[in-house]
């Protein structure tokens, strides 16, 4: 056995293409193990961010005072915890009246993000309040002076600039004042049928959090567990009791997150397949070029036991090097990684634990190895059962023999790429994509560069072997492409991010105004230049049956839209990011309504379908005559249905709508709150602030990890022209021994390695096309075409291949040919 390990490793090493292989195995683990590990934080730390506009990770909400043995539940997981109460009251002085969103807070607010009180001050005290600015400017009152709040006298002693706690509803209007929670009995503003909310706030370990929920699942909600038991059944359907988490804390943080979240995955995919792509090209570069030693060692008399049990032996001395190489660069990119994360976005609340980033090397070594075992052992078996002298002429291997091959190599690279994932569902959607991809166009190329051959034409002299030629473009195409669909999905993330949130979107939302009021109102919002959706009125109505058919309990009881009224409106016109998807686009009649598509799938609902409501003045019925999709992260007024004109009295409820007040023009609005006080304005300027915070550091995790994977993918690129230049040496010798002038063959080599890379830059722009589309449908977005990565990268890839071929071959070609067969019969 020495006598063939000793040999082969010195041959191995002498190539060099044992050191490529070592470096696409350590680059495989390290980088996957780095991602996955920065993942997970990066998707911890903005949660993180999201939780602040709750100001808490949970937060249990009743309208009765929350039980005790919740209280101990949260105690039991060492969760930190705080107690706020919400109710509207009456805030005067002796000149002024303000109706007020009143929040009682003990001394833990908030667990999550802060609250900034101007002078500094860190917990209230019992008899002080705090007024949001909005509350100050339109009681008249300044720090030390007296308010009252219903019954109770008390001291303005700070001013609200910042609250971690700030969630969009028209329960919590502004605007808001801040009192200790023993001071909730001073104000006997809580009498028998007032409206008020009991919260349970509750932060600590993701783990923690997740036990929490799922034992709140369990008790409120017990058909989670298939427990049907009637008691706790009824139970169920008698509480208020409700349980959010930080993606529910606003529906409009809910999508970017998602998308974010789609994206970190499909950031680990591509990174798992770029390194595995490596790993079987470097593979295939070296059993190729050791095919003649291994057929040397059997004409000597070596066994096939000998020599693959030196191979395998060799490969474990590999892989030893690989995973010490790749697990001490892992670690390092990791907390590099986070690092750079912490410097570029310093908002993120990133934290390095070696624990966590070791629970990921185990299965990332594990599926390298194996992927090298399944790329690399079936050739070496094969040449080991070829005739030497075979081996020794170098006969073309049989098309069974290749499709044998690679069925191997990239069943383990898809083992490889799903065990690796976080998303079985989109890694399996991608990978199917692109194996079909790859065989469709594999084929559409070779069969292009066989008519090419055939043509007799000076073209035809650029194609030498066409299957193989394909097979290096799809190679090469498939690398290129996962480096750039990051870079189009990163684009086409930060148009929607800021589609979502324009210029001049509504920060002021309007709520309540009575139909005597709507006139005047419009009025003033055109003599201040201030730009508004529409006015829609709001008619509260319960929907109650389709079809003269009343909705089952059982689907009373999974859709909370049956279980409450509804804010129902008429308009001749839809809301701007309404979009029709089925049935007629306009009203023709009264008595005619639009239903939101996800709600009419989740309720059956359907083209043609006669819906019934129950409204204050009566039963109202209508036929459904489209769907929409509805943007309901956006700011602007959104409903479940809307009726065409004349089918509601208008004037039975409110009006409702949202509008922009620019920062020098926010004095105006406490006039304007005076002038129409039976309305409820809500302030969602500081919010939406939040939300362009948290979008912003989206972006930047965005940037950075495209830049990281486009990193990676270098390795593939390099792999793929090493195998491209690999072949054309032998050729470029045997071409100058028999005489071929230098120039000629430097013309003839870069007009090559330069169509090469053209195709391949055209099949890279439909791979990443296909890809990237696979990938907006997940994340819900616009599928669109990217013309710039047509022109770029055909040219781009053209231009490196003919610069890397000619600088790479050009030295052979300027060399004596007997001295340049010498340095390739060595290799």
């Amino acid at each position: 056995m020495n006598s063939i390990l000793k040999p082969l490793l010195l041959q191995s090493f002498r190539t060099g293409g044992l050191y490529l292989l070592i470096i696409a195995l350590s680059l495989a683990i390290s980088a996957t193990t780095a991602l996955k590990f920065s993942n997970t934080q990066v998707q911890n730390a903005v949660t993180l961010q999201a939780a602040e506009m709750l100001g808490a990770d949970l937060v249990l909400s009743d309208n009765q005072p929350i039980q005790e043995n919740w209280h101990e539940q949260a105690k039991k997981l060492n969760l930190k915890q705080a107690s706020v109460t919400l109710f509207g009251s009456m805030a005067h002085t002796q000149d002024q009246f303000v109706m007020v969103n009143v929040k009682a807070i003990d001394g833990a607010f908030p667990l999550r993000g802060q609250l900034e009180i101007a002078p500094k001050a860190q917990q209230i005290k019992q008899g002080e309040v705090w007024l949001s600015p909005r509350a100050m400017d339109l009681l008249g009152v300044k720090l030390e002076d007296n308010v009252a709040i219903a019954d109770g006298e008390f001291k303005v002693t700070g001013l609200i600039e910042h609250d971690s706690n700030q969630e969009l509803g028209f329960s919590g209007f502004s605007p808001t004042v801040i009192i200790h929670q023993a001071d909730i009995s001073k104000t006997n503003a809580i009498q028998v049928g007032s409206r008020i909310e009991y919260r349970l706030l509750m932060a600590g370990e993701p783990n923690a959090v997740d036990v929490y929920k799922k034992i709140f699942k369990q008790q409120i909600d017990p058909e989670s567990d298939n427990q049907k038991v009637e008691s706790q059944a009824e139970a169920a359907e008698q509480t208020s009791l409700k349980l959010r988490d930080a993606s529910q804390s606003n529906t409009r943080l809910m999508k970017p997150i998602e998308n974010l979240d789609t994206f970190l995955q499909l950031a680990n995919l591509l990174t798992i397949l770029l390194c595995g792509i490596a790993i079987a090209l470097t593979s295939q570069r070296y059993v190729q070029q050791n095919q003649d030693h291994i057929a040397l060692m059997r004409c000597l008399g070596a066994s096939k036991s000998q020599i693959l049990s030196a191979y395998i032996i060799l490969l474990g001395i590999v892989s030893l090097i690989s995973i010490a190489l790749g697990s001490l660069i892992g670690i390092g990119l990791g907390y590099g990684l986070l690092q750079l994360m912490l410097q570029l976005i310093p908002q993120l609340q990133l934290s390095f634990a070696l624990s966590d980033l070791l629970m990921a090397l185990p299965i990332a070594i594990f599926t390298s190895v194996m992927v090298l075992i399944g790329f690399i052992l079936p050739s070496i078996w094969e040449l080991l059962n070829t005739p030497p002298i075979r081996v020794i002429r170098q006969q073309e291997r049989s098309r069974k023999s290749y499709v044998a091959m690679f069925a191997v190599g990239i069943s383990s690279l898809i083992i490889f790429s799903l065990v690796l994932s976080d998303n079985l569902k989109l890694s399996l959607l991608v990978l199917v994509a692109i194996l079909v991809l790859c065989t469709v166009l594999f084929a559409m190329i070779w069969l292009l560069l066989k008519a090419i051959k055939r043509l007799k034409h000076p073209l035809s002299a650029y194609v030498r072997i066409p299957h193989q030629t394909a097979l290096q473009i799809t190679a090469l195409a498939l690398g290129l492409s996962l480096i750039t669909v990051l870079s189009v999905l990163r684009t086409d993330l930060l148009q929607r991010w800021q589609q979502q949130l324009p210029e001049g979107t509504p920060n002021q939302f309007v709520y309540g105004l009575p139909p005597f009021d709507m006139p005047q109102f419009k009025q003033q919002l055109e003599q201040n230049n201030w730009s508004s959706t529409p006015l829609y009125p709001n008619i509260r109505g319960r929907l109650i049956a389709k079809n003269n058919q009343a909705f089952s309990p059982e689907l009373i009881k999974q859709n909370n839209s049956l279980r409450r009224e509804l804010n129902l409106t008429q308009a001749s016109a839809y809301p701007t990011d309404n979009v029709i998807t089925q049935g007629k686009a306009n009203f023709s009649a009264v008595g005619q309504v639009s239903v939101e598509e996800k709600l009419a799938t989740e309720l059956g609902i359907k083209i043609g379908d006669q819906l019934r409501f129950s409204l204050p003045e009566g039963i109202l019925e209508a036929k459904v005559i489209n769907l929409r999709s509805v943007e309901w992260e956006s700011f602007s007024p959104n409903f479940f249905f809307i009726f065409s004109p004349q089918t509601m009295d208008e004037n039975a409820g409110s009006y409702l709508g949202s509008f922009y007040v620019p920062t020098v023009d926010q004095p105006k609005m406490v006039q304007l709150i005076q002038q129409f006080s039976n309305t409820v304005f809500i302030d969602v300027g500081r919010i939406l602030d939040e939300v362009k915070r948290l979008m912003n550091v989206l972006v930047q995790i965005v940037t950075v990890l495209a830049v990281l994977v486009g990193m990676s993918g270098v390795l593939v690129l390099i792999a793929c022209l090493n195998v491209l230049m690999d072949e054309r040496r032998k050729e470029v010798a045997l071409l100058r021994s028999f005489g071929v002038a230098k120039n000629k063959l430097k013309r003839m080599l870069s007009l090559e390695i330069g169509f090469i890379g053209l195709l391949a830059g055209v099949v890279a722009c439909l791979f990443a096309e296909v890809i990237s589309a696979i990938a907006s449908y997940k994340m819900q977005m616009a599928v669109q075409l990217h013309p710039e990565i047509w022109f770029i990268l055909p040219l781009a890839m053209m231009l490196v291949c003919t610069l890397i071929g000619r600088y790479r071959l050009s030295y052979l070609c300027d060399i004596p040919p007997l001295q340049s067969l010498r340095e390739i019969n060595q290799s």
